[in-house]
């Protein structure tokens, strides 16, 4: 009977491995189409800053707002993201220096793109229900001396990030819904205690869009002596064209 059992308890994590192997790779292919996607629009993004006191009540606040898209390089196999803000107010503005500055986060999905995926440890959380319908939940831990999506800038220098978290997709399509992240470790160098995030995608208004896009980010960020909070929301996607017009000069008469 114990070998029996054995078996049976075998079986039973070949195929979870087996689904989670599979869901992965319906995962990649979603990242890919929807950083592909991100790429061929433009957006309006609010951020509103906020500086929190040892009670977590808010100290200072900034709101900006910008127009935003994102360019994606993949020349020579690799892989660069470059984020493109115009702030909408104008130039006088311009010159303010944000209270944390947070820039990156609506590109979370890269965790599970095919550039990074082999980045990070996989683990079948099972299902949750959320909003009326099943979600997936993929656990993530970042891989000791790989590549990560994410650097922290503190001065001249930078760290990349060592996510751990959360994602919540969609397992018929791949659909990426939400990443939750946090630190995998302190950073106790520069006095980062904790840094964590939570991004939600879902598709734009209008047209039912193939791929769905990102809502919102939330970043918080804790020192030893300073707490932040930034919120980004992303809306109003229109299509993003770039148009080019070459001229000529006619050939001289004899």
């Amino acid at each position: 009977m114990t070998h029996t059992l054995i078996v049976i308890m075998t079986a039973v994590a070949l195929g979870r491995a087996a689904a989670k192997t599979d869901l992965l790779e319906l995962a990649a292919k979603s990242a890919e189409r929807e950083i592909a996607a991100l790429s061929s629009v433009a957006c309006t993004e609010t951020v509103v800053e906020t500086k929190l006191n040892a009670k977590d009540k808010s100290e200072e606040r900034r709101r900006q707002t910008f127009d935003y898209l994102v360019l994606v390089d993949t020349d020579d196999g690799d892989l660069a993201i470059t984020e493109s803000r115009v702030e909408q107010r104008g130039p006088k503005n311009s010159d303010a220096k944000p209270l944390l500055a947070s820039t990156g986060f609506a590109t979370m999905m890269l965790i599970l793109h095919p550039y990074y995926q082999n980045s990070f440890e996989f683990s079948d959380l099972g299902t949750v229900e959320e909003g009326g319908r099943q979600w997936r939940r993929l656990g993530f831990e970042f891989r000791p001396g790989k590549r990560s999506p994410s650097v922290l800038r503190a001065g001249a220098r930078e760290y990349p990030l060592t996510w751990r978290g959360e994602v919540r997709l969609d397992e018929a399509t791949g659909r990426i819904a939400s990443i939750h992240a946090s630190l995998g470790s302190q950073l106790e160098e520069i006095g980062l205690e904790s840094l964590e995030t939570s991004v939600r995608y879902g598709p734009p208004p209008g047209p039912e869009s193939a791929e769905w896009l990102p809502v919102e980010a939330v970043i918080d960020l804790k020192t030893r002596h300073q707490h932040w909070r930034n919120v980004h929301t992303f809306g109003g996607y229109r299509r993003f064209e770039v148009t080019t017009t070459e001229k000529r000069k006619g050939a001289k008469e004899k």
